[in-house]
This record gives C-alpha cells, structure tokens and sequence, in this order.
C-alpha cells in the first residue's frame, strides 16, 4: 500500500534555473574578484573546471568542495541568499499539505544538505509538512541519486520499493532507476512537452491521480 510521496526539487518544486545563478554567476564573481581578473575570464574557468568533475561525480554538487578548490572565502549561506529562489516556486507547491493528510511527505535530491536546508526555508509555508529530507550527495556516502540511493531511502523510512511513489523531472534519475528497484515513479514535465503513461504535468494531476 503506498505510503510515502517522494518528491525532487528543482524542475518539480523550484523552477529550474535558480541554481545556475549561485553556480555560473556569483561564483566567478567571487573568483574574479579574489583573482583581480575580468568576470568573463574567471566564469570561462569556473564552467572548466565543472566540466572536469562532471554530473556522475558527487564533488559536483557540493558548494564546499568548490569553494575550498577555489579558495574562496565567503560565506556559502550569505551566498545562496543572493539567489531569490523564492520567484521560482511553482503555484501549486501548496498541494504538499493535501497530500500529507494520506501520505508522508519526502523530499529526495541530488542537492547538497546546505542546498536543500536553504530551499526548506524558501519553502517555508510547506516545510512543516516534508517529514523527512534525504540529499544523496551528503547523507549516503556521496553517491549520486542511484539504484543504491533509491534502495537507502527505503530502508532509512523502513518500507518497501512499492510504498514509495517518487515525483521528479529527469528521466534517467527520477523515473527510470527508482522504477529500476521497485520504486513507483512519476515523470514531471512541467513544460508539457511529454505524455506518456507515467507522466504528469503538475502537482494538481497528482492530486487527481492519487484520487482515483
């Protein structure tokens, strides 16, 4: 019987685009000041070294792994205070409360933890309704979100794959390998560019579905 609603954050909850404004922008900015070079120099060499790690490396997603490399000395918090990720959450965010009535809310992402602790408080009008966060680069070993990170997630809330119905925006990550281990998966295409079978395109859909 499922239990629990998974849900992933950037392109399902926050629009996505915030994101690149902490990781392509304010971060040369710091480094072309510390560097006395120009922000279109320090930005070429940021988005460099990114493209060395790469996406399948956890390293990628971790602010404090990039700012020790960089030597940069602020404050990662006041950092991602710059970034007004408040403009991108999506209207029917509020659903979460509906669905916390019948089910236990979770969020589940690649985001970092201090990432994911900042877009809480953004999310501050549905946070007392998320019953537990799970960050796969920063609670289980640093692995990206997998098979493994899936199977974590299960076992931490003490349920079975099939209570589990996960809501995300990226194919490969959110739909195909949690339904890999017996996951219940949604495809959320908030664009409405897909249909499909397991595709939904917002959280009011959901609420029909779940419904039914």
């Amino acid at each position: 019987m499922l239990g629990v609603l998974s849900f992933d954050l950037d392109g399902t909850l926050i629009r996505k685009g915030f994101d690149d404004i902490f990781w392509n922008q304010l971060i040369p900015e710091l480094f072309a000041e510390r560097n006395k070079i120009s922000f279109e120099q320090a930005q070429k060499f940021i988005l460099d070294e990114y493209d060395r790690i790469g996406p399948d490396d956890p390293r990628w997603y971790i602010p404090e792994y990039w700012f020790e490399r960089f030597g940069l000395a602020a404050n990662i918090q006041e950092v991602l205070n710059k970034v007004r990720y408040a403009e991108g959450i999506y209207d029917d965010v509020y659903l979460l409360g509906d669905f916390s009535k019948n089910y236990r809310v979770v969020i589940s992402t690649n985001n970092a933890r201090i990432i994911l602790e900042h877009k809480l408080q953004v999310l501050k009008h549905v946070k007392q309704f998320i019953s537990h966060t799970f960050s796969s680069v920063s609670d289980f070993n640093k692995i990206v979100k997998s098979k493994e990170f899936y199977v974590s997630v299960c076992k931490k809330m003490a349920i079975k794959p099939e209570q589990i119905l996960h809501i995300g925006d990226d194919p490969k990550h959110d739909l195909a390998i949690p339904r890999s281990v017996g996951v219940n998966a949604l495809l959320i295409d908030r664009e409405q560019k897909i249909d499909g079978e397991h595709v939904i395109h917002s959280l009011a859909e959901l609420k029909r579905m779940l419904q039914t």
